[in-house]
């Protein structure tokens, strides 16, 4: 690609992910401290995303964050984690901080700046990472302008594969946030989430001016045309051989991501401390059952565990 070609395209980049900011991250220095110190001078940036971001309150439960790194061998990690984190990433750690208004509590997950790069192109096919980073995030901590500007860009890239891939398999016409909240769906339902039904959807539509942006920014990066005239009508035409690629894909994308979502689940159990009282905690805010967790279930999360997620399961509530 040539090189204004290139710069174009990045500019693009940085208009759909806007300014990847947040007036909280004074706030998370505590928390971005610990990190800091954990990694080292391999630390690219540190993304804040999830609950918390969305309702402004950094104490409103378990704040989430992405850690990006230059690589997994780097200080921070152990041997064992850093071949984990390879072959099924990320590696999900826990960090707390008391502050003079209570304490910081945070989960986050570590990815080397080329695997964020790969996951957010088109040629991933598990949406875990495109899905993820196509929502509002804030990079609260950037090595560098550089590290910045490259994380911004992932994001942006996220949300035209997101939307490069679903939106053939999306019958339109609808509104520009309620086309961005069905791609949404798509890439929800190919995880093991503990969402209730329809979560994309509210998400969305509490924010559905910066998804309509990002639809309008995304639509000239698309292969194919997206008609925004009407943005309560938006249209589009993916070829017929696209739209028969969805309906293949998207099935085997839920397959494949379910699977992937219990490997993870079972690294947990090994990375990331207290993963049981976190899963109780996730599982009861989200669906209301209460599991209760008990000295034999922390020890053994992996013989003891899959009682508690059949019984969710059972009653539709993990998807």
């Amino acid at each position: 690609m040539p090189a204004a070609q290139r710069d174009r395209r990045l500019h693009q980049l940085h208009i759909i992910a806007g300014p990847c900011s947040t007036p909280q991250t004074p706030q998370l220095e505590p928390l971005l401290a610990v990190i800091s110190a954990r990694f080292g001078d391999a630390l690219a940036a540190v993304i804040y995303y999830g609950s918390c971001l969305r309702s402004g309150d950094p104490y409103d439960g378990l704040i989430d964050f992405y850690v990006v790194v230059d690589d997994y061998g780097r200080p921070g990690q152990s041997r064992i984690g850093a071949l984990a984190n390879r072959l099924v990433p990320p590696n999900v750690y826990y960090a707390e901080r008391a502050t003079g208004h209570g304490i910081l509590r945070c989960k986050y997950a570590v990815l080397s700046v080329e695997q964020l790069e790969a996951g957010v192109g088109r040629r991933a096919f598990l949406s875990s990472i495109w899905g993820r980073f196509a929502q509002p995030v804030a990079i609260v901590h950037a090595r560098s302008a550089h590290d910045h500007d490259r994380v911004r860009a992932a994001c942006g890239e996220a949300v035209v594969t997101l939307l490069e891939k679903a939106l053939p398999a999306v019958a339109p016409p609808a509104s520009a946030a309620d086309t961005f909240a069905a791609a949404l769906t798509l890439s929800y339902a190919s995880e093991l989430r503990v969402e209730r039904a329809g979560r994309s959807v509210a998400l969305v539509a509490a924010d559905a001016a910066e998804y309509s942006h990002r639809l309008r920014c995304a639509a000239p990066l698309l292969s194919f045309e997206v008609n925004l005239d009407d943005p309560q009508a938006v249209r589009y035409r993916p070829s017929a051989q696209r739209r028969q690629l969805a309906k293949i894909s998207w099935p085997l994308r839920r397959g494949a991501g379910k699977l992937v979502s219990v490997a993870r689940l079972v690294k947990a159990c090994f990375t990331f401390s207290d993963a049981v009282d976190y899963a109780a905690f996730k599982i009861e805010r989200h669906t209301g059952v209460a599991i209760e967790v008990t000295d034999r279930l922390r020890r053994h999360p992996l013989v003891f565990g899959w009682v508690a997620l059949w019984r969710v399961y059972r009653q539709r509530l993990l998807r």
